[in-house]
């Protein structure tokens, strides 16, 4: 099956960009180390929250979109950009953190919580500086590459949109824009497509350098692919297997989120009012959030979300049909529709 090609695929890469980074940020903590504890200590959770774990899915889809537009050298040429993406991503994992008060990510403390442990005086400004640490860290790691300058010039540009678009993204997040589901999806589109698929994809076909007409065809495949990524993630945040995903079912709910599901149950006056009795209430009930869930599902918010899954990974594929690259490649790429869109956590 093609999502196997790609699960190998990301393996490999993942080893890759692991390992490069285990060494090149073992260089900077003791840079940092030299400049005092504080900076050391900012310095270390910094670095051990990007390398505690993470899918790293976009430096695959990077290095494949480089491979699928001829790049020379394979992925092992686009490493120091994958991990150039894994230290932005780490960086908006600490301002996220930060913005909503998590203790905990990928298992273990938040760098906020390691922030307000070590620096009680000041631990939004450390958390703040930690997260900026990392976003400097992602453009030093970028540098490392040895492609033909003018292709990384062309690839920093999409890096620094795909960040402006994130940025953007979170902005009408934290405001709570959206109304409706299409709103929701605008969001989508800025707050998770733009650095989870669509700019690693762009940046990809740059470093390859590749034509305006296989630049756009690939971003056509990635932005549904990126939305549809973000939609499964809001099903799994409120019907979840809590043992699979290592935290309660219906977490979204009690956090406050204002996903499709959630619009599209306003639309019920029984899952309007289920939702609303437990929407952003940290202390809501098992058994209330429960209830919520069940409307959400009996409603059929869920299968409207399902559906529009469905269609945008259908969206995805038809799109990659179109773009001129190898079928060896168009095969791997088509794995991450799958991988991407039915995972299970």
């Amino acid at each position: 099956m093609s999502e196997d090609v790609f699960g190998r695929f990301v393996a490999r890469v993942r080893g890759q960009v692991d390992a490069w980074l285990a060494s090149w940020l073992e260089a900077r903590i003791e840079i940092a180390r030299r400049r005092g504890p504080a900076v050391h200590a900012v310095a270390e959770a910094m670095a051990e929250l990007v390398l505690r774990g993470g899918k790293r899915l976009r430096p695959a889809l990077l290095a494949a979109s480089y491979e699928a537009c001829g790049g020379e050298g394979g992925a092992d040429a686009v490493v120091p950009a994958g991990a150039a993406l894994e230290l932005l991503q780490g960086y908006l994992l600490v301002h996220d953190d930060w913005m909503d008060g998590d203790d905990v990510r990928r298992g273990g403390p938040s760098v906020p919580a390691r922030m307000a442990e070590r620096f009680p005086a000041v631990p939004e400004a450390a958390s703040v500086l930690a997260g900026d640490l990392g976003s400097a860290w992602a453009i030093e790691a970028f540098s490392a590459l040895t492609l033909a300058p003018a292709r990384a010039m062309a690839a920093v540009a999409e890096l620094g949109t795909l960040h402006a678009d994130v940025v953007q993204g979170q902005v009408l997040d934290v405001c709570a824009e959206a109304n409706d589901a299409a709103e929701v999806e605008a969001v989508h589109r800025l707050k998770t497509a733009s650095y989870t698929t669509t700019g690693p994809v762009r940046m990809g076909a740059r470093l390859a350098g590749a034509a305006e007409g296989q630049v756009g065809a690939l971003a056509a495949f990635a932005e549904p692919l990126g939305i549809a990524f973000q939609l499964r993630d809001d099903v799994l945040g409120t019907f979840g297997n809590a043992r699979v995903m290592g935290k309660p079912s219906g977490g979204d709910l009690r956090e406050g989120k204002r996903t499709a599901l959630v619009l599209h149950a306003k639309a019920d006056p029984h899952a309007s009012a289920a939702v609303a009795a437990v929407l952003g209430r940290a202390d809501a009930g098992d058994s209330d959030v429960a209830r919520a869930v069940e409307a959400l599902e009996a409603c059929g918010a869920r299968a409207r979300v399902e559906a529009r899954i469905d269609a945008l990974a259908r969206e995805a594929r038809e799109a990659l049909a179109r773009a001129e690259i190898p079928a060896e490649k168009r095969t791997l790429l088509e794995g991450a529709v799958g991988l991407l869109t039915t995972r299970e956590r």
